[in-house]
């Protein structure tokens, strides 16, 4: 079961959604609100404001009885007490729907603070929650440049990293309104939750 370590109970699942951000006076920009459209004109800006899920497989999900906290993934420290591998996504729902055949590319923008061995490769489902059976398509997966090599005892400042993912020209779904990151870590740390934190994605025309 997953378990918070400066804290120490045990939970049987835990969702950790961020903590809100405070707002900036910043010149106007794409905002989910009001600018999702189904089809993309431009580069499309999507803030991360998402649950992180911890849980162990066969559940699928954390589960009803599920701790939920408010938190940096970045700043907490979350790890299986046995030795069942812990898994850990990061699930984002749009509001709207994109036009599969219009997006060319996700770019998804992490904050990385985790420094133990092993390196992490980062996964991309899009998902149609409009269709019979929320239909979903997985762009693959890439590692994580700046994970793996050791870090020296300390604190350290987050390092941040963009990865990009291939949205292909035709698939089973037409259209997406759900983004779901997979942490896939090598086997020497599967027992941790991953301390990366998702920045946001930016959506890309064709």
């Amino acid at each position: 079961m997953p378990q918070i370590i400066e804290r120490a109970p045990v939970y049987a699942g835990i969702i950790l959604w961020p903590v809100a951000r405070k707002k900036a006076i910043v010149p106007p920009v794409l905002s989910r609100a009001t600018s999702l459209n189904r089809r993309l004109a431009k580069p499309l800006i999507i803030p991360f404001d998402g649950p992180y899920w911890y849980f162990q497989v066969p559940g699928g999900w954390p589960g009803a009885r599920a701790h939920v906290a408010h938190g940096d993934p970045t700043a907490v420290s979350i790890h299986s007490n046995d030795l069942l591998p812990l898994v850990m996504e990061a699930h984002q729902t749009l509001g709207s729907s994109i036009d599969l055949s219009n997006c060319g590319q996700i770019q998804v923008t992490l904050k990385n603070r985790d420094r133990r061995p092993g390196r992490i490769a980062l996964g991309i489902v899009v998902t149609d929650s409009t269709a019979a059976g929320k239909t979903s398509l997985y762009l693959g997966g890439k590692p994580i440049l700046s994970s793996g090599p050791t870090h020296p005892s300390g604190e350290f400042s987050p390092e941040g990293e963009i990865i990009t993912f291939q949205v292909p020209t035709s698939a089973k779904i037409h259209q997406f309104d759900e983004i779901t990151v997979l942490f896939f870590p090598d086997t020497e740390r599967s027992t941790v939750g991953s301390r990366i934190a998702i920045q946001q994605f930016e959506l890309i025309p064709r």
